[in-house]
Formats: structure tokens, sequence, C-alpha cells
């Protein structure tokens, strides 16, 4: 995909994710708003053309988790491991940017939170 149309697809999800924060508060989840924190502290806007498309590709996947979370609660039919699919998939895109992120693990086992920096240098 042309990283014009990553923009444009970006900022679609962009509306999409305002338009369910803005309508439907209270059927945001816990996980949505988790996801939407990790998408503030990247940064990345669909209108900054100098980001990395890996950049820009996490910066969608987030948002698509979101909505994907958003609609397993909201929804049938929709599968709960979607959003978490998603989310890895962004945090595989970060990875590769090489960028210095810390990434917050879910511990099945215990279900808390563990953090894990990724080591590597800034662009």
């Amino acid at each position: 995909m042309h990283k014009e149309q990553l923009m444009k697809l970006h900022q679609f999800f962009v509306y999409v994710v305002k338009e369910i924060i803005d309508n439907d508060i209270e059927n945001t989840t816990n996980e949505c708003n988790k996801l939407l924190e990790i998408y503030e502290t990247l940064d990345i806007r669909p209108h900054h053309i100098h980001r990395l498309k890996s950049e820009q590709k996490a910066a969608i996947l987030l948002l698509s988790a979101c909505v994907a979370s958003y609609l397993s609660n909201t929804m049938d039919g929709v599968p709960k491991n979607l959003a978490k699919k998603l989310e890895e998939n962004a945090f595989k895109h970060l990875n590769n940017c090489k960028k210095n992120f810390l990434i917050p693990e879910e511990n099945e086992n215990m279900g808390e939170t563990a953090e894990e920096e990724v080591d590597a240098d800034n662009e």
C-alpha cells in the first residue's frame, strides 16, 4: 500500500474512533482506552507525511484494534481475540521501526500487565 493510501486509511480510523467515543462512551472498553493511550504516546497523526510507513501502519492497527474491541463488546459474531491480534501486529510494526517504546504485555496466568522496553535506537 502506498503511503498516501495509508494516510487516508489512518484518517478514516481516526473518524471512526472519534464517532465511537463521542456517541457511545459508556460502551467503550478499558482495552479500547488503553489502545488509545498508546496511540497518543506514538504521536503519529494521519497528516504526518514525514513518518515511516511502518509507523503509520502501527497507528492504523492500534485504532482498528480499538474499533474491534468496541465491536466485540457491542455486537454478536465479532471475535474477542481480533483486537488482541491487531494490537500484536501494531507492536510488530513498531519493532520494525526500531522505536524505543514500552510495550504492554498481558500476563495471561496472572492477569497483570508487564512492560517490556524495545531496545533499539531512534531514527
